[in-house]
């Protein structure tokens, strides 16, 4: 997994790199002007790196399995249409007090639909494999945000794209992976203990006294602010 995620860490990388380049050439003071040229280069930073992610992820998909002759397909991302309206949200930043900060907000929406295409490639190999594999959401980094956490609990037990929550439920710069299990009796990531993370889920759940996972979500990070990285602690006074 740790190949996997610095692949993606890095094409993200250079993304935004290749991004905040452009956008340090254009002038602030026409955000229209600006707006129109984030709404055509951007889509295309997102085909481009996003098909190499796809790759990447197709790539590791099948060195990490055993041998068997199943050749990894690569999974189109989304669509233009999509990264030209998520673009045309956040230019809405141009044409406020703080124009600059437009290119961390576009930046955060790119690197999600990037690392959609190799979680994507992952989920669809998954489902073709005949091994029928089951695969886990497993955060990369010390710690990661109380959502992720609770998705990430429950292990090695997706089987589909809709059950691991991968159209809906990423959010800007998580760079959590989907990962194939193939042993999943034996599997160990380092880093990794869903046990541990379905514990502190589960005592969260009984103090919300709710089974809403956004509500168990805001518990964990009242409960345990310092396991993640949108801990909330309490203000004083």
């Amino acid at each position: 997994m740790s190949r996997l995620t610095a692949a993606q860490r890095e094409l993200v990388r250079l993304a935004k790199a290749e991004l905040a380049g452009f956008f340090g050439s254009l002038d602030l003071s026409r955000p229209e002007a600006v707006r129109d040229s984030l709404l055509e280069i951007v889509p295309l930073l997102v085909r481009e790196y996003g098909d190499l992610a796809s790759v990447a992820a197709a790539e590791w998909y099948e060195q990490v399995r055993p041998a068997g002759g199943f050749n990894a397909r690569t999974v189109n991302g989304v669509t233009a249409d999509q990264v030209a309206g998520s673009v045309r949200y956040q230019a809405r930043s141009l044409f406020g007090d703080d124009p600059v900060q437009t290119l961390g907000l576009v930046q955060g929406a790119m690197q999600r639909f990037i690392a959609y295409s190799g979680r994507a490639t992952v989920a669809r190999n998954v489902a073709l494999d005949p091994m029928k594999l089951r695969f886990a959401r497993v955060p990369a980094g010390a710690r990661t945000c109380a959502w992720c956490s609770l998705l990430a609990s429950r292990g090695f037990v997706y089987a589909t794209k809709k059950t691991a929550g991968l159209g809906e439920h990423w959010h800007d710069d998580c760079d959590c992976q989907i990962v194939a299990s193939f042993d999943r009796e034996h599997a160990h990531i380092d880093g990794y203990d869903p046990d541990r993370l379905y514990d502190l889920y589960q005592q969260a759940r009984a103090a919300s006294g709710s089974g809403d996972q956004k509500d168990i979500a805001a518990w964990m990070r009242r409960m345990f602010p310092d396991e993640f990285t949108d801990g909330v602690r309490p203000t004083a006074g």
